[in-house]
């Protein structure tokens, strides 16, 4: 069972439903493709149908009306269904994207591909970090504002960036006693430079100055340049060292503290999301102020591949804001490319969003600038830390394997099946090629990521079989 469009948006989050809707407004044949039940990605990530709100936040009313309008459009929408795989036609003329879920069809033809899958959080390893009670600030924030638990009650928060405000304040609301914040930066005196940059991001200092209200009230210290340094405990996390920072993220000795706790709220910013993009064979570039590896993209945002596009986050960390406004830019090229829309009102519709979106790419230089992950952060694992989670291996077999001639991630990956388990390398890739940074003396930039092959994620094998047949 297969169906047709013209455009095919994978991911449903802010980039992927401006994407659609203003494709599908334009009239261009479109289908939306998301691997969770309902639009919105994680920004936007909608409650469980079972859950009623009593009141809705500025960010949900915003993910609702996004997913209403989309609704009220043409554009077939599938979700609960997993893009595990995208292939070129055999004679060029577009894509088909492989699909699994209960109700999905079992591939879609597309003309043209927007790829909008997002990020994920970006991985630092730590003595302690695999120990249960450790958690990302994503998981946090799913668990206090989507399933309303308390994830545990007493806490540190620690990494870098503006989601550990929001993760302190959701979970001191959820009656968590959060006892830090540790934010590696130190935000002065460079973050003065930035103070024009968020003069125009009105709505953003309000929200910051809602969290550090709820701080202040739950008496919780927030710390710049300090880091967690380990995690201890027997079967959970039971305390945790945290110390000084340098300006490259190395802990200062004599500066450790240690703390109990029962959770760590671990947040080091995020990654853009290629995996898709590389499977397709898309050029790469690296950015480690967009977050590291990301597709070469023209000013409509194709990629180095006639008629695939790339918008949001996927591309490089810019914040909801600037997704939304790149997937209209995305949509909107997709409706010129197959003459739904003229060049006239292309580039009218576009240069209405011109000011905004040159705001929203300041505002992404700021997060890249001042919250990347500082380089020194990777001498916080020993030789014993786990590195590779899925595979249990440690610092010191990764280090043997490059010392062998691993010097990049795929030759470990083959020396010693660093990223070949149930994560596929999205928590341990990174942490790979700094390790071999490091130890042969290259840039970040020298050490592309893995090879991404079909199936994206884990599936069944019974599906690949089918595949196999036709």
């Amino acid at each position: 069972m297969s169906e047709t469009y013209e455009l095919a948006v994978i991911g449903a989050g802010p980039a992927g439903m401006e994407a659609a809707i203003t494709a599908s407004q334009a009239g261009v044949k479109t289908v939306v493709i998301d691997s969770y039940p309902q639009a919105g990605g994680q920004y936007y990530k909608a409650l469980p149908a079972a859950f009623t709100a009593v009141s809705k936040t500025r960010t949900e009313e915003e993910g609702e009306s996004l997913a209403q309008r989309l609704a009220g459009l043409p554009a077939t929408r599938i979700y609960n269904a997993l893009a595990w795989g995208i292939f070129e036609e055999e004679k060029g003329d577009g894509w088909l994207v492989a699909l699994d879920g209960p109700d999905a069809p079992k591939e879609v033809h597309a003309d043209m591909l927007i790829l909008a899958n997002g990020a994920y959080e970006t991985p630092v390893a730590f003595p302690g970090w695999t120990l249960p009670g450790v958690i990302t600030c994503g998981a946090a924030l799913i668990l206090v504002k989507t399933w309303r638990v308390a994830p545990g009650k007493r806490a540190l928060v620690t990494g870098t960036g503006p989601l550990l405000l929001s993760a302190a304040a959701h979970l001191i609301e959820a009656g968590v006693e959060v006892i830090g914040v540790c934010e590696t930066t130190r935000l002065l005196p460079r973050g003065i430079l930035y103070g024009p940059t968020m003069l125009g991001q009105w709505h953003r200092l309000q929200e910051g100055a809602k969290y550090l209200s709820v701080m202040r009230r739950g008496k919780t210290p927030y710390k710049t340049g300090w880091s967690i340094v380990a995690a201890r405990g027997k079967d959970h996390v039971e305390e945790a060292m945290i110390a000084k920072v340098d300006n490259n993220g190395t802990p200062i000795p004599g500066t450790e503290q240690t703390v109990k706790v029962d959770t760590v709220v671990s947040g080091y910013g995020l990654i853009p999301n290629t995996d898709l993009a590389r499977m397709i064979g898309c050029k790469l570039d690296y950015n480690s102020q967009k977050g590291g590896w990301v597709p070469v993209r023209d000013k409509t945002l194709q990629t180095s591949l006639p008629g695939v596009y790339v918008a949001g986050d996927g591309a490089g960390i810019g914040g909801a804001e600037n997704s939304r406004l790149e997937g209209r830019i995305a949509g909107v090229s997709a409706a010129l490319r197959t003459g739904k829309l003229s060049t006239q009102q292309a580039e009218e519709i576009n240069r209405k969003m011109k000011p905004e979106l040159a705001q929203q790419r300041r505002f992404g230089r700021l997060l890249g600038d001042l919250f990347s992950p500082k380089p020194g952060l990777t001498s916080l694992a020993r030789d014993e830390t786990v590195i590779c989670r899925c595979e249990e291996l440690t610092k010191k077999e990764i280090l043997a394997a490059i010392a062998e001639g691993g010097e990049s991630v795929i030759w470990v990956k083959r020396m010693t099946r660093a990223g070949m388990g149930l994560c596929q390398g999205r928590s341990c890739g990174r942490l790979v090629a700094q390790l071999i940074a490091q130890q042969t003396g290259q840039d970040p930039g020298q050490v592309p990521p893995d090879t991404q092959r079909p199936p994206e994620r884990p599936i069944r094998l019974e599906i690949l079989e089918e595949r196999a047949e036709r």
